[in-house]
């Protein structure tokens, strides 16, 4: 599971809460924004382009509860926030037999008005700052999710004696050679080749002349040999890697003019 898949996940939502949100929103708002958002919040579609998004059903419960964490702590938050209580409404008092002329007066002595309680404020969110919070703690969530992983299995090398298709490979080619039987050798490793690509994702690649970096080159023991010719294939892993390199046997290889060797001169040594 990648360390910030739930952190990647809330940015792709965040473009969309700053343009629905004010920078001072209701705490009502803010709880229908969020809501929204982390309904639609998506960790499996975090992944940047060509990683694995393939996780295992534990991992998958292990972000939902996450999801939902970060859900329950910010609506929870924002819902626990209230107004403040407004004072108690003082019994009115008598009306002043000069009340009527009190009203008509610029100078805002109505005694009814004079004594109304000020409406408390209305509470509001910073949207910036709840949005920065969030960001946190989903990055939180994605440590946590990372340190809850169990540590990959430790690769241990199969001896030969234990690997079946090793062993039986042996004994198919070293009963062709029992019974001197050449074409049935080339079978078996014709089938090898293959098997090599099919199940185990190993090329077998030989020299084509434009993937000289796959091969070394050594003199072929016939001096009048023109042709270049693999001696050894390379075998290439499905990720490019290079798990040996092949060998080519051909013309000699001298000095090129800008001092790089050139194939068909100057011999190199094996």
């Amino acid at each position: 599971m990648s360390r910030d898949t739930l952190a990647t996940a809330f940015k792709r939502q965040r473009p969309q809460l700053d343009i629905r949100l004010e920078d001072h929103a209701t705490t009502e708002t803010a709880i229908a924004a969020l809501r929204a958002a982390l309904e639609r919040l998506d960790p499996a579609s975090a992944a940047a382009p060509g990683e694995d998004r393939e996780t295992t059903p534990n991992s998958r419960r292990q972000l939902a509860a996450a999801v939902d964490l970060l859900r329950a702590v910010s609506l929870g938050t924002l819902a626990a926030v209230r107004a403040p209580a407004a004072p108690p409404q003082r019994p009115p008092r008598p009306s002043s037999p000069l009340a009527p002329l009190l009203r008509l007066l610029p100078l805002g002595l109505d005694e009814d008005h004079r004594h109304e309680p000020p409406r408390p404020p209305r509470p509001t969110v910073h949207t910036p700052t709840l949005l920065d919070q969030l960001q946190a703690a989903a990055e939180a969530a994605d440590r946590l999710l990372a340190e809850a992983e169990p540590p990959a299995p430790e690769r241990v090398p199969l001896r030969w004696s234990e690997d079946r298709d090793v062993l039986n490979l042996l004994r198919d080619l070293l009963s062709a050679h029992a019974e001197r039987d050449g074409e049935l050798a080339l079978r078996h490793i014709d089938r090898l080749r293959k098997d090599l690509v099919l199940r185990h994702d190993i090329a077998v690649v030989d020299f084509d002349g434009t993937n000289d970096a796959l091969f070394s080159f050594v003199m072929h023991p016939d001096p009048g040999e023109g042709e270049f010719v693999t001696s050894r294939p390379a075998l290439v892993a499905a990720d490019g890697r290079v798990l040996r390199p092949g060998e080519v046997r051909g013309p000699a290889r001298t000095q090129s003019p800008a001092g790089g060797n050139e194939r068909g001169t100057e011999r190199e040594d094996d």
